[in-house]
């Protein structure tokens, strides 16, 4: 099990915010910009509106094992942000895992078909 490739810099996740298109649910925003490498990085945001310290890394985790199961079925040379928005507690795997493949389908990144 190897580690995704992250945004790591502000400068980086900037770009993506100015340059990209992006899609929405009521649970989470997906940015999304091409970039000139042959892989797809990701970069998570959340904000102290989701919750305190706890929340949000919750929340951070089950949108890191989301994106890690999805990651080879990504399209490749992108750049994505994923912003969690305000979470009810009851947040899980499958429902954070649904709203990604909503969305990456809505921007392209994934056939409608893959079931993860």
């Amino acid at each position: 099990m190897s580690k995704l490739p992250v945004l790591t810099k502000n400068k980086e996740f900037q770009r993506v915010y100015s340059r990209g298109k992006y899609a929405a649910s009521a649970l989470l925003v997906i940015y999304v910009l091409q970039n000139n490498l042959s892989i797809t990085r990701l970069g998570i945001t959340t904000s102290k509106k989701v919750g305190n310290a706890v929340k949000r890394n919750r929340l951070r985790r089950l949108i890191r094992e989301n994106s890690r199961l999805l990651y080879d079925h990504l399209e490749k040379g992108f750049d994505v942000v994923i912003v969690a928005r305000k979470f009810k507690d009851n947040a899980t795997l499958d429902i954070v895992g649904r709203e990604l493949r909503y969305l990456f389908h809505k921007l392209g990144l994934i056939d409608r078909e893959t079931n993860v």
